[in-house]
């Protein structure tokens, strides 16, 4: 949020008031005032005959690294419509059986944005993934096989989940 020299309302240029979460950007123009808010998005922890589904990212951030389905809200829609719309397309799948794990705070990769991951599991009837071209590999791994994976909130979400199975 450091980048917030000017107003996107009127152009004037800002200045940051407050500390820690109470810090925000403020206009000495209009008023406007920006906190550094984090954006929502959805982890799906999809799950087949006691395996979870990852992929290889083919797009920045963190390309190449192992990721979850999942994505960024779009204004209209609900987490769980979020996540049902990701894994259509990027596995190619409808996904069913969306239990809620938790939500988790992380940076999109060197992005410096803010992120709250709200955490599903969730099952595929057919364990075949149609990948989109934001992946370039997807793997079925069993819960103690679980390679580094791209992001904190994801890190958490599947630590969570490995936890909440072994117990």
């Amino acid at each position: 949020m450091d980048d917030w020299k000017y107003c996107p309302r009127c152009a004037s240029p800002t200045h940051f008031v407050g500390a820690g979460p109470e810090r925000h950007a403020q206009c000495a123009g209009c008023g406007y005032v920006k906190y550094d808010n984090p954006l929502p998005t959805t982890i799906g922890l999809v799950m087949h005959g006691g395996r979870i589904l990852l992929l290889r990212r083919a797009i920045h951030p963190a390309f190449g690294e192992w990721d979850t389905v999942g994505g960024f809200l779009s204004g209209d829609e609900t987490v769980e419509e979020n996540l049902r719309r990701e894994a259509k397309e990027e596995i190619g799948a409808d996904i069913r059986q969306l239990e809620f794990v938790g939500s988790f705070s992380s940076v999109y990769g060197d992005t410096g944005l803010h992120t709250i991951g709200i955490a599903f599991t969730c099952t595929v009837t057919d364990p075949e993934i149609q990948l989109s071209e934001e992946n370039s590999e997807y793997r079925w791994f069993a819960p103690e096989e679980l390679p580094d994976v791209a992001f904190e909130d994801v890190r958490r979400a599947l630590a969570t989940l490995t936890a909440r199975l072994r117990s």
